[in-house]
């Protein structure tokens, strides 16, 4: 098993057992807003047991010892197919979290120097690690199952090698539902506008706010977003900086699709919304659809803006 996957596994097998037995004897009483916004006890044991499922599955078996040359051959076991291993880690990684979410509440706090939650912040914080370890497993084995280059992770021949090449269709179409979520978002609010345009704080907000959805969605999969264009005369013709696009991408997007994709979806199936339901739903799912939008496009972006890969010519 390589040294990922066996991280992995170990790590969530440590989880899932903390979370078995906090199911079983009682949870502690966490001193902030509680480990989750899910509710229950067992779901953190569910998407443990899945992530710790599918990075076994995605372990990449070892090369079996060659047969003596007198020994008769032997029928080779039929390997499972490796797509739907990778489905269930990219599901369960996502979840873990999606399901430790707070944890950006936790630094958030920290930067603002608020009491901290220890026993919150270290269950919280083991979830993320969690679900990361099991997205770079689930990585690893796509970039296998693709027969990616081992060097760079793009396939030859199919994915864009240059920053200049065009994007392909799954990240345009993931910006441009970015630009419509945004939109969405806008639309519910016609009518009740809270804001007082003659605040230049407003001004800069909402500034601010119209670039993170539309110029951030469309630098990430249009070239003048890899390259600046001739109307950026002192710059016009270099390389966009990487972190310049895709900080505030990942940020935005993993902040939008987190709180209202998590929280949002959490409040409407406890009936917290209240009778403005569908104005909600609207609101929910604009932000929702324009956070994922943004990190979609956003891993398009980093396959692009990667440096030439050596090993092709």
């Amino acid at each position: 098993m390589p040294r990922m996957s066996l991280a992995a596994v170990c790590w969530l097998a440590a989880y899932c057992a903390v979370h078995v037995w906090w199911a079983v004897a009682g949870a502690p009483v966490f001193a902030s807003f509680g480990e989750s916004f899910i509710p229950g006890r067992w779901p953190p044991v569910a998407l443990s047991a899945l992530a710790m499922l599918a990075c076994l599955l995605m372990a990449r078996p070892r090369a079996a010892p060659r047969a003596a040359p007198r020994a008769a051959p032997r029928a080779a076991p039929r390997a499972l197919h490796p797509w739907p291993a990778v489905g269930l880690g990219w599901v369960a990684g996502v979840g873990m979290i999606a399901y430790s979410f707070m944890f950006a509440l936790d630094i958030v706090g920290m930067l603002f120097a608020n009491p901290l939650d220890r026993v919150g912040f270290l269950i919280r914080g083991a979830g993320v690690a969690g679900g990361v370890l099991t997205l770079l497993c689930a990585i690893a084995a796509q970039r296998r199952a693709r027969r990616a280059c081992p060097r760079c992770g793009r396939v030859h021949g199919r994915t864009p090698e240059r920053r200049t090449d065009p994007s392909p269709a799954w990240a345009l179409l993931a910006a441009y539902a970015a630009v419509a979520g945004c939109s969405a978002r806008l639309v519910a609010q016609v009518g009740e506008w809270p804001w007082d345009v003659t605040e230049p704080a407003v001004v800069v907000f909402l500034v601010l706010y119209a670039a993170a959805g539309t110029l951030l969605p469309l630098a990430l999969v249009h070239r003048w977003g890899r390259i600046w264009p001739r109307w950026v005369p002192p710059l016009a013709g270099r390389e966009v900086p990487r972190w310049l696009v895709l900080v505030p991408a990942f940020l935005v997007g993993g902040g939008l699709a987190g709180y209202f994709g998590v929280v949002g979806l959490t409040e409407t199936l406890n009936g917290g919304l209240g009778e403005d339901l569908g104005w909600a739903l609207a609101v929910i799912s604009g932000y929702t659809v324009w956070g994922t939008g943004l990190l979609v496009a956003a891993t398009s972006y980093v396959i692009m803006t990667k440096p030439p890969c050596p090993d092709f010519s």
